[in-house]
């Protein structure tokens, strides 16, 4: 049980901010969004912000966050060399981002054993746990959408419509088909090469194309939509329990 009743939870990543409210150790409610939810009578002791935007961003967002709610403690967690029982890879601990540290987290303490920690989203993000804490260190690649992006933007003459997305059968007989379908093929061909060499861990996936790309594999996984703001939710409170 959670020292504090009410906290809310802001992860604020690339593209979008969520907002996670806990009562104790149970998610409230998610909202996705710009803006704090409005229409809630959710009164948070304490907020936790974990951004990855830059830092005048991130200021800026901390502190509309505090004008809303200014009874509320307010704290930008970021990432550290060691935190609730699990320990850093970098030399750099600062420099891991806060999201990758903070799926760590959560998925040394959700799931037991060793573990791989796959955030699929603007980019893809994987990370190695093992059962003693010891975060082993991972890679990051481009997401689906950025992959789409930078090729339609890098060259000339690959271009289509949106509604000439279409799922197909054998190769891809049309631009918008070899473009999408040649993304996903790169994206699963280095999730497949994780899963060779780490056959023996556990799967804790979290992020919007999770499940489109992992569901392809057939690997065993555990979905946590709420990964970032569980770790944020058990590094924020450990830091409360501290200064008291």
């Amino acid at each position: 049980m959670s020292d504090v009743a009410n906290v809310l939870v802001v992860d604020a990543g690339n593209t979008s901010i969520k907002f996670t409210a806990f009562q104790d150790d149970d998610v409230l409610w998610m909202r996705r969004g710009d803006e704090l939810p409005s229409g809630t009578d959710f009164d948070p002791q304490n907020i936790y912000i974990a951004s990855v935007r830059s830092h005048a961003l991130t200021e800026l967002l901390q502190a509309s966050i505090q004008a809303e709610f200014p009874k509320s403690r307010v704290l930008v967690i970021t990432s550290q060399s060691y935190a609730c029982g699990v320990k850093n890879a970098y030399f750099e601990p600062a420099r891991l981002g806060v999201d990758r540290w903070l799926g760590v987290v959560a998925a040394h303490h959700v799931v037991t054993g060793d573990v791989v920690v796959i955030d699929a989203g603007t980019a893809i993000k994987v990370d190695l746990v093992n059962k003693e804490g010891d975060h082993l260190g991972g890679y990051i690649v481009p997401g689906l959408a950025m992959m789409e992006e930078v090729l339609l933007s890098k060259t000339g003459r690959i271009r289509y419509d949106a509604h000439e997305v279409v799922k197909g059968e054998g190769l891809p007989n049309s631009t918008a088909r070899a473009v999408t379908e040649g993304c996903h093929e790169m994206a699963l061909g280095f999730l497949e090469r994780i899963y060779q060499c780490y056959q023996d861990y556990r799967w804790v996936v979290t992020g919007g194309d999770a499940q489109a790309l992992l569901g392809l594999l057939g690997v065993s996984l555990e979905l946590q939509p709420n990964l970032i703001a569980l770790g944020a939710k058990l590094v924020g409170d450990e830091q409360v329990r501290g200064d008291k």
